[in-house]
């Protein structure tokens, strides 16, 4: 018994040390940025970023220490890895949109399909967590609404509950699968911030392709096609061309 005790005592230990460690490296952040040692403030946040920890706040902050070191394509990469974590976040929104104005180049986004724009906006609406307990709260509810059902003998209750537990049960299959969909954008690798000071897109994946058009550090990029170091990308307006995919980070 007592070597069980000392076995659970440790898993605890070596689960609380690391969260004790990443909290006294989050406040030793914190004050190099109240201190305006914004280069130091990068160095601790990023400690904790590849440590592996993923947080709204971490790349919040990240992202806040980068702009305040004028380091601009970075604190749009992380306002958006922040993003996709929280995206409901006012406050990183501003600061992405903030950053991205400060960018050289400006492009008109082509406009999506009216249903494609709705629908992230609701998936949105919550975080992968957020969708994941609406989505086992209401297949509980289908429960003990079906159990209702099976053993209330009153119609009227019957029809009722019944129609209700359909309802739950579609409210608990939209919310998984938005939040699938959350998930899947929280997780996806096909998209990319410049980050060279200039570079020339290429009409093939080799220096000798045509010169397309050049693209700037601090624009965003979707990735849709990898050869070799070279990467097919698009931007916001619909132009696509090759580039090195040294040349990018991933968000």
């Amino acid at each position: 018994m007592k070597k069980i005790f000392l076995i659970i005592l440790s898993i605890h230990i070596s689960v609380a040390l690391p969260a004790r460690d990443q909290d006294s490296a989050m406040l030793r952040a914190e004050r190099f940025y109240r201190q305006n040692e914004f280069s130091k403030a990068i160095a601790a946040y990023q400690s904790l970023a590849d440590s592996g920890w993923t947080s709204p706040v971490l790349f919040y902050n990240l992202g806040n220490a980068c702009f305040k070191n004028h380091d601009i394509k970075s604190a749009i990469l992380y306002y958006e890895r922040a993003k996709r974590l929280a995206p409901n976040d006012e406050a990183i929104d501003f600061n992405l949109n903030l950053s991205r104005s400060l960018t050289f180049d400006k492009v008109e986004a082509v406009p999506e399909l009216f249903l494609i724009t709705w629908g992230k906006a609701i998936r949105d609406r919550m975080t992968v967590r957020g969708w994941s307990w609406w989505s086992i709260g209401s297949f509980i509810a289908m429960l003990a609404l079906g159990l209702l059902f099976l053993f209330v003998h009153r119609m009227r209750v019957r029809r009722i509950s019944f129609g209700l537990a359909v309802f739950c049960f579609l409210l608990s299959l939209v919310s998984f699968t938005f939040g699938y969909l959350q998930k899947a954008n929280v997780l996806r690798t096909d998209e990319a911030i410049v980050f060279a000071p200039s570079v020339t897109l290429k009409s093939s994946p080799d220096d000798s392709g045509n010169n397309l058009f050049i693209l700037h550090e601090g624009i965003k990029v979707r990735i849709e096609d990898r050869i070799g170091e070279w990467c097919e990308v698009r931007i916001a307006d619909g132009n696509k061309g090759w580039m090195r995919i040294s040349e990018l980070e991933i968000i």
